[in-house]
């Protein structure tokens, strides 16, 4: 049975691709202070797969022309440090990674200077609903500094490890602003007709090329599109002839964004084709624009493009190609996490840490709080300040994403009470009301009686009073846990120290398997890798039942 043309393989230059679903440049401006971080290992493991083709986030070539705030450099040796991790990654999974570099938006404004254009017009006054600063002209002897900035950058991408990079010439960033007739109103050798205004373009490209080899690079464009106003008035003509100029110097890619589509007759199609800019490039073309499945599986067949790259799908279906393959369901995107400086936004719910000695446990305790006012002295007072913590959550959430950690029988920092049961009861009950989501509750120390160890309270109580989901903590194994479970004192159990050492802790619950020993002189040290992610995991389950 043939291959569903998705999953045809492809030969890209030197580059052996097992499929041709793409990962599109997306910026998520999570690199604080311009620094790649290490969250960005997982995110691009994540979306790796054996022989498949990520293209990073944009990554500016000079302080000057960083795209927005808070998004990769690629300009000094920090830089490149910091992506060499990220890098070496992908490539372990076979993964194929290139990195675009970009200058800046006429929008974007560094520590308030003006951004630099190949004008010194403004954007439309409430544009997306921001009056914009004008730009800052680039005069023609900086342009070749420019120039040099991307080739340095294209020379660290290969130093950091990157097979390749695209040079982003679309959505409205520098480039694209020399390119289009809307925007460059230069009377120099870099405006005028359409050639002068490619010029910068292909200046950058002969420079890259030059600098790390044609069979590394490509280029990104957007000829119909008209980001910040960056359109042109003759985008088929652009289109051809960045396509047949960029043929010259043998490059390895040519990554073009589809024109916006539009409703005619109730019926979504594009007013204009890409394949006459596909067929007047020799090398390989990459689509992109808001592909779904069907679309794409449709370029390939149809022979309008060799590969198609996904943002916003890919964004949320870390796992797209197999999706793809299965034809699974797939996540929906949320537009509001796109930009956000979290790198983990996107959470199911959250636990409110009302336990070990915090500021909630602080208040609940009779041996700390000592206050005279409405949030102290009786167990109700000394409760209200969690409470309104947790209607306060459940009313900006939703009680269904709402849990709670409590340890009443705990001391830690000196945080104890004279009746943790009673103080676990008046909690379990009155968390009721809220109908939230669980209640974890950390168990009492155990203490050694009679050559047994065995704890001196029982959390059983609190179980029968809580209405919802009852989490126990505190020290368990595996036989304990499953104790826990089989006589209905918890419904989940949850494990700390020993999950941290064994991070496929239920994989070897589950067989039996030996578990690693955690070292406690890590847990708390700042090291990204030791005693964080260096735990072994079990190679296979054969390996251990022989």
């Amino acid at each position: 049975m043939e291959a569903m043309p998705l999953f045809r393989p492809y030969k890209m230059g030197n580059f052996k691709l097992s499929h041709r679903v793409v990962l599109a440049p997306l910026t998520r401006q999570r690199s604080y202070g311009n620094v790649p971080q290490p969250h960005a290992i997982l995110y691009y493991s994540q979306r790796t797969t054996d022989g498949g083709l990520l293209i990073t986030e944009a990554t500016g070539v000079s302080e000057t022309t960083q795209g927005y705030a808070e998004t990769p450099g690629i300009r000094t040796k920090e830089h490149v440090e910091a992506c060499k991790p990220i890098v070496q990654d992908v490539h372990d999974k076979g993964g194929k990674f290139f990195l675009p570099d970009l200058a800046c938006r006429p929008n974007f404004q560094p520590n308030g200077i003006a951004p630099i254009s190949c004008t010194d017009k403004g954007c439309t006054p409430g544009l997306y609903g921001v009056d914009w600063t004008a730009p800052r002209r680039l005069s023609i002897d900086e342009i070749p500094q420019i120039i040099d900035d991307f080739r340095r950058s294209a020379r660290n991408a290969i130093e950091a490890g990157f097979y390749g990079v695209e040079i982003h010439g679309a959505n409205g960033y520098l480039i694209d602003q020399f390119i289009n007739d809307q925007v460059n109103d230069r009377t120099d050798e870099y405006g005028g007709t359409l050639e002068k205004r490619c010029r910068f373009a292909l200046d950058i490209v002969k420079a890259v090329v030059e600098e790390i080899g044609a069979d590394k690079v490509g280029i990104r464009i957007s000829p119909f599109a008209d980001y910040m106003e960056a359109g042109d008035s003759n985008s088929e003509a652009l289109s051809l002839y960045m396509a047949e100029s960029l043929s010259k110097y043998g490059i390895l890619y040519l990554h073009v964004i589809e024109p916006r589509m539009v409703k005619v007759d109730n019926i979504y199609e594009t007013p204009y084709s890409t394949l006459p800019t596909r067929k007047a490039f020799n090398g390989t073309f990459i689509s992109a624009g808001g592909y779904k499945r069907e679309d794409g599986n449709k370029a390939i067949d149809e022979n309008h493009a060799d590969l198609v790259a996904y943002g916003r799908l890919f964004l949320a279906n870390p796992d797209l190609p197999k999706r793809f393959a299965i034809d699974a369901l797939l996540n929906k995107y949320d537009r509001d996490t796109f930009y956000t400086p979290d790198p983990i936004v996107g959470f199911d719910g959250v636990e409110i840490h009302g336990a070990h000695g915090y500021l909630i446990d602080q208040f609940m305790k009779d041996q700390v709080n000592d206050r005279n006012d409405k949030y102290g002295g009786s167990l109700e007072n000394r409760c209200r300040f969690a409470l309104e913590v947790v209607e306060a959550v459940v009313d900006e959430i939703g009680a269904d994403k709402v849990g709670i950690r409590l340890s009443p029988f705990a001391n830690y920092m000196e945080s104890s009470d004279s009746n943790p049961t009673a103080l676990g009861l008046h909690m379990a009950e009155s968390l009721n009301k809220y109908n939230i989501l669980f209640c974890h509750m950390v168990e009492p120390r155990m203490k050694t009686v009679a050559e047994k160890c065995q704890t001196p309270h029982s959390l059983l109580p609190m179980r029968k009073t809580f209405k919802g989901t009852f989490m126990v903590a505190g020290g368990y194994d595996r036989e304990d846990g499953n104790k826990a479970i089989t006589s209905n004192s918890a419904d989940l159990v949850v494990f700390g120290r020993l999950f941290l050492a064994n991070p496929d802790l239920p994989k070897r619950f589950e067989i039996n398997a030996p578990l690693n020993k955690y070292n406690r002189e890590t847990f708390y040290i700042s090291d990204p890798v030791l005693g964080y992610t260096d735990y072994p995991f079990l190679e296979s389950i054969d390996q251990i039942s022989n």
